[in-house]
């Protein structure tokens, strides 16, 4: 066999003359076979199609050295490539060095972030009502079509948040025709192949298809126009098109023109509405075949949101869901809804030890359903449904590029903050109601499309009684004091010390933060200067004080940071930082524990190896749980030892009646 098979040693299944393995795959379910050849082959072989080479990669070892961006980049081939009929050059089907890539990317990073999910929270608690309403009206022997249900959700959740538009799903018997349509164009993408005479046989179903593409991309412009005429409009709006609409590129001074942001707005309705519907399907599916825990996550819901139904989650309740997001991560593990993603090497590459040459430009697949079942990594039993994997204990353990739901690095899902906070208000708020059914028995069966999801799974619910809820009382509002008597203005210091305010920031969390330290340290009488990392490069002052607050995205430092890192890990003299007093506050997401903190992490240690002086320990947010809590509780405390380090005799406090100094917009870039 080696002396036919060109890559060797990579494995390879028999093949047949002219199409080599192309049509041994099974067409219906291609990524369940690659699994099971997987399996067979081990964790690297590859495909002959039709003298193409496709090389399949599933080992973490492997991948984890195939995650180097500086070696491998994201290709856009196949069905991926195909699906640029419907969204262009949008995030999604972009190559990595079209313009439009980096300039969308830099854009939407901001209406993405932290902040952004907090103003998209009630949007989001909206469609979600729709849903258990529809629900709680159902007689009891009616069937629930899970994943229409979720599909239904999901994608009136992105409409709402991304464009402020209503398809109404629950109002209605059918799709809304753009889903018709998108559901058809990606049905006629799939069955797409590149088989002789193909364009022959799929003459009709290409007609239709491309009527379906200009009905979407009519539909959308005129979303877009509309908001065009109305200037005042956009001002006023925070959602995704507002913030496309306006926002700039720092790094090229440009904005998308309306072709791209309905490209953009294509993308989010196809990888936003197919992928979050697949994990919610397949995590109800998960606690229907595991009582004990459904019995916990109930418990974590009841305790968390309390035993009033028609009290709306807050943001802050359902960043407190826990073993809901433990569970959700763990679907995403056995059931990745993108189960694969694609990537080529920039140059001629050598991987496994040198055991394995692949050639520039190769077709390489990361199979994500095997790399989430490798024993070497989640145990002899990976394909059990084990919540406690994505404990914090355990995550911590976990070799990093072991968990990639989302793709990898810079490529990686722009959305997945904003599909993992829906996902959990959803759950959350369909536990706190009813009792999950399963009067079918359903045994798991995956289609797949563009992604995977259970099909013809159906379930019943029941309402749950009060006392099913147990004696939890939930979150108690504070009670109004009533009006409180006007207060004199506090008489501020007026010490001057110099404190420069340093901020690395790509989604504003960052920035705004830094923005209120600026604030309430000019308040209390120090002579403030703000500015990014970027622009202190070189010329750390060596008087008063210096507070960062800095980010990481991705392990990287954000755009206005990089240059000050690279300053930092260049070989800098031992005292260069001799006189140097500062602090450092990391922003940051649990969820993505292999880079957690990492560049606050870094900033801390540079500067305190080369004789930097930190006049308080490093302080952590995790935007997970409760972010802007840990800042509050950190800073106040930082303040106190900082008027301390500069012999000033002052509570480092503020009152309501001290206006801001500094204002900054979350959403909308300008």
């Amino acid at each position: 066999m080696s002396s036919k098979n060109r890559l060797d040693p990579i494995p390879q299944p028999p093949t047949k003359p002219v199409v080599g393995n192309m049509l041994s795959l099974d067409s219906a379910a291609p990524v369940q076979h690659l699994t099971r050849l997987a399996k067979e082959l081990g964790p690297i072989f590859w495909l002959d199609m039709m003298g193409s080479p496709i090389v399949v990669v599933s080992g973490h070892d492997l991948v984890d050295e195939l995650s180097d961006e500086k070696r491998f980049d994201k290709t856009v081939r196949g069905a991926l490539r195909r699906v640029r009929a419907v969204g262009g050059d949008g995030l999604f089907t972009a190559d990595t060095r079209e313009p439009n890539w980096s300039k969308a990317h830099n854009i939407l990073l901001q209406p993405f972030g932290n902040r952004a999910m907090q103003s998209y929270h009630p949007s989001m608690v909206d469609i979600a009502e729709q849903l258990v309403q529809k629900w709680e009206r159902l007689n009891a022997d009616d069937e629930i079509d899970v994943v229409h249900d979720m599909t239904a959700l999901t994608l009136d959740t992105i409409g709402l948040c991304g464009f402020e538009y209503r398809f109404n799903s629950f109002y209605r018997r059918d799709y809304h025709p753009f889903v018709e349509s998108l559901v058809r164009s990606l049905e006629t993408i799939m069955m797409t192949r590149g088989l002789p005479f193909e364009q022959v046989w799929m003459q009709k179903r290409r007609k239709t298809m491309g009527e379906d593409v200009a009905f979407m991309n009519k539909m959308v412009d005129e979303i877009i126009a509309e908001r065009r005429k109305n200037a005042d409009a956009i001002d006023d709006k925070k959602d995704m098109l507002a913030a496309m609409m306006t926002g700039v590129d720092r790094s090229t001074g440009e904005q998308l023109d309306d072709v791209n942001i309905r490209y953009q707005i294509n993308t989010f309705l196809i990888a936003g509405h197919e992928t979050t519907s697949g994990l919610l399907s397949c995590t109800i599916y998960a606690l229907l075949k595991h009582p004990d825990i459904l019995k916990k996550a109930y418990d974590e819901v009841d305790h968390v949101f309390g035993p009033d139904v028609n009290a709306k989650p807050t943001y802050q309740q359902v960043t407190q869901l826990t073993y809901i997001t433990q569970i959700l991560k763990e679907a995403l593990r056995l059931w990745p809804p993108a189960p694969a993603y694609g990537i080529s090497p920039l140059a001629d590459e050598t991987i496994g030890s040198g055991k394995y040459k692949l050639r520039k430009g190769t077709f390489i697949t990361i199979l994500v359903t095997a790399l989430h079942r490798d024993p070497s990594v989640w145990g002899p039993n990976p394909d059990a449904f084990d919540p406690e994997n994505f404990s914090r204990e355990a995550e911590a353990k976990r070799p990093i590029n072991a968990w990639k739901p989302f793709g990898n690095g810079q490529r990686a899902c722009i959305g997945r903050g904003f599909a993992m906070h829906e996902a959990a208000l959803a759950l959350g708020m369909i536990l706190q109601r009813f009792k999950l059914i399963d009067h079918q028995r359903y045994q798991m069966h995956l289609k797949e499309t563009l992604t995977m999801k259970p099909e013809g799974f159906k379930i019943k619910v029941r309402p749950r009684a009060d006392r099913e809820r147990g004696a939890y009382g939930g979150p108690v509002a504070a009670a109004s004091s009533g009006p409180r008597a006007p207060r004199q203005p506090t008489t501020r210091p007026g010490h001057n010390t110099p404190m420069l305010v340093l901020y690395g920031s790509n989604l504003g969390t960052a920035e705004e933060l830094a923005t209120r330290m600026a604030d309430l340290a000019e308040i209390n009488g120090f002579a403030v200067h703000l500015g990014s990392l970027d622009d202190y490069v070189g010329k750390l002052p060596q008087e008063g004080g210096v507070l960062i607050i800095c980010a990481s995205y991705n392990g990287a430092p954000p755009d206005n940071a990089s240059q000050f890192v690279k300053w930092l890990g260049d070989d800098l003299p031992k005292d260069a930082f001799a006189n140097v007093r500062y602090a450092v506050f990391g922003c940051g997401n649990s969820d993505w524990a292999a880079t957690y903190q990492s560049v606050p992490r870094f900033i801390d240690e540079q500067l305190s190896r080369h004789s930097a002086r930190a006049i308080y320990p490093r302080g952590e947010g995790d935007a997970r749980s409760d972010l802007d809590g840990q800042f509050q509780k950190w800073f106040p405390a930082a303040a106190q030892v900082a008027t301390k380090e500069f012999g000033i005799d002052w509570n480092f406090t503020r009152t309501a009646e001290d206006d801001p100094l500094y204002a900054i917009e979350p959403v909308a870039v300008t």
